[in-house]
């Protein structure tokens, strides 16, 4: 194997692939390795760690074909640190060593050979393909991911239920103690149709990936188990989460008796100072709603109390609640709006939290019960 690649590309391409190379010293050695594959003049980067897999490909000199396995972290500190200048990768296959060089720098480095990378199912082909902006669905993730239970439950609540019918798009997590949702318009011009549960390593996955790259499109080829997120610069394969996902929609209140209106910023603020005094144990923040404010508080035993105070708009009779205020914060910081609009039902109902510009975005969080 002996190609040429610029900096930057090697550059770019590791960065999207690094993150998903085991990170566990108990795996397999070469599940910390990236997968080199010239041919073509083409590169492909692959990397896996059995539960999804990513790859990335870009166009160099491919002067000798062959592939070889490296180390991700070490190639990618490399990288970082090489002059703008052609990179040259030439592959001794008799050691498995790859020697880099890079203007006057020159690195060894000892691969592992690509025959015990394990074998990565290919794209989906013949399942079902869904185009849809990516700018959407980026945004759809993002509002929706965070409230997902933590992956190591490894139960169907540990996803994002995806929904593409007709020109809509809705997404919904939930970890038992908050649920989002959120319906976007897409443009499905083939009038295709999804109802899946996502990962949600696999949809955190992808968004950090696409923060390297610049593209306006991303196709979901879909079958009864596995998913393809392909777009023109990489693919992530994942395994489908099997099981019925919880009917939130019964979850969500019609009406809410009492509402407020909120600034945005002033919230995210009052409750940054406030957490400084949160009992790390339990993150309950009390709020209280009475004549166009909102006071706000924390406490934490035998160290002591913090207290803010916020305008909004409130005409209701006094109402006390509390929340975990870490999932206030991740509710609010998503939205992108000016002000946040609060439904109450009373003390220990559920409370509603969502953009006042946008109508199809909310989250929902149960109350702490105040002692």
């Amino acid at each position: 194997m002996f190609f040429t690649i610029d900096k930057d590309s090697l550059l770019n391409k590791l960065k999207i692939v690094e993150k998903v190379t085991a990170q566990r010293g108990n795996v397999q050695p070469v599940l910390a390795n990236v997968l080199f594959e010239a041919e073509n003049n083409v590169l492909n980067l692959s990397a896996t760690d059995l539960e999804i897999s990513i790859k990335a490909k870009t166009t160099v000199a491919v002067k000798k074909e062959g592939k070889i396995t490296l180390p991700a972290k070490k190639l990618l500190e490399i990288a970082a640190k090489l002059p703008d200048k052609p990179v040259e990768f030439s592959l001794n296959e008799d050691t498995n060593v790859v020697n880099i060089t890079c203007g006057n720098s020159k690195f060894e480095i000892i691969g592992i050979s690509a025959m015990e990378f394990p074998r990565l199912e290919d794209e989906l082909t013949d399942g079902t393909e869904i185009e849809i902006e990516l700018e959407t669905f980026l945004k759809s993730i993002k509002n929706t991911v965070y409230a997902a239970a933590n992956y190591e439950n490894r139960n169907v609540i540990s996803g994002v239920f995806c929904l593409i019918k007709g020109n809509k798009l809705e997404m919904a997590a939930t970890d038992g103690n908050r649920l989002t949702r959120i319906i976007e318009n897409i443009k499905n011009k083939d009038d295709k149709s999804a109802k899946i549960v996502i990962p949600s390593k696999t949809l955190n996955e992808f968004v950090r990936v696409c923060s390297f790259i610049s593209e306006e499109k991303v196709i979901l080829i879909v079958d009864r188990s596995r998913l393809t997120l392909k777009t023109m610069s990489f693919a992530i394969n994942s395994r489908l989460i099997d099981g019925e996902y919880p009917p939130y929609e019964q979850l969500i209140p019609k009406s809410t008796a009492n509402n407020s209106i909120i600034a945005r910023d002033d919230l995210i603020s009052a409750l940054d100072r406030v957490s400084t005094m949160v009992y790390d144990r339990t993150s309950i923040v009390k709020f209280t709603f009475n004549n166009n404010k909102l006071v706000l508080k924390a406490e934490t035993p035998n160290s002591g109390t913090s207290e803010d105070i916020i305008d909004c708009e409130y005409s209701g009779d006094e109402l006390a609640i509390a929340f975990n205020y870490k999932y206030v914060l991740d509710s609010v910081k998503t939205m992108d709006s000016k002000n946040v609009q609060v439904g109450l039902n009373g003390s220990l109902s559920a409370t509603v939290f969502k953009p006042e510009s946008e109508e199809d975005y909310i989250c929902l969080i149960m109350p702490i019960q105040i002692r």
